[in-house]
């Protein structure tokens, strides 16, 4: 795992898609680990720090409804974007969706899910440290971060001393 960068676990039974997503985000910085199992997302929150999640929703054996509650039980302050190609599914309806940060139909554009991503780790960050979103914004702000690169910088700067805080180190 990088330290420095922003860890998202992917979540997809489409192998291509997951391959092809994992590549463009790792070129923008992000540290990806890409399973096409729900049943080996969850091993892999076990085991590594993840900060934000992109699930599909159907897949074989455990679904991604299935590893969204489990999640989010087990990690609440884990920011959860789902992915999905199919529309059979209406998050207004289902308080089980209302544990989801977004939601993005596939296809997606690069430009969406990245700015999705660095809203949902936002999020992640406020969720851990206890900041509000008018806090945030002052210390986003005030760090002068304008490219999203810079403003993911920024986040995990802000993660990491609050992870420490909370250690104690």
């Amino acid at each position: 795992m990088v330290k420095d960068k922003i860890n998202v676990l992917l979540v997809d039974d489409e192998e291509a898609l997951l391959d092809s997503i994992r590549r463009r985000l790792q070129i923008r910085d992000f540290n990806v680990i890409a399973v096409n199992r729900g049943e080996k997302a969850l091993e892999v929150v076990r085991t590594h720090p993840i900060d934000v999640a992109i699930l599909d929703l159907k897949m074989p054996g455990m679904s991604g409804t299935d590893v969204l509650v489990n999640l989010k039980r087990d990690y609440p302050w884990l920011e959860i974007v789902i992915l999905t190609g199919h529309g059979s599914f209406d998050p207004e309806k289902d308080r089980v969706y209302g544990q989801a940060y977004s939601f993005l139909a596939k296809p997606c554009d690069l430009e969406t899910l990245l700015s999705t991503l660095i809203e949902a780790y936002k999020k992640t960050v406020m969720n851990r440290s206890g900041i509000s979103r008018m806090e945030m914004d002052r210390l986003l702000q005030a760090s002068e971060a304008t490219s999203p690169r810079d403003i993911l910088k920024r986040l995990k700067e802000l993660d990491k001393h609050s992870l420490e805080t909370e250690r104690g180190t």
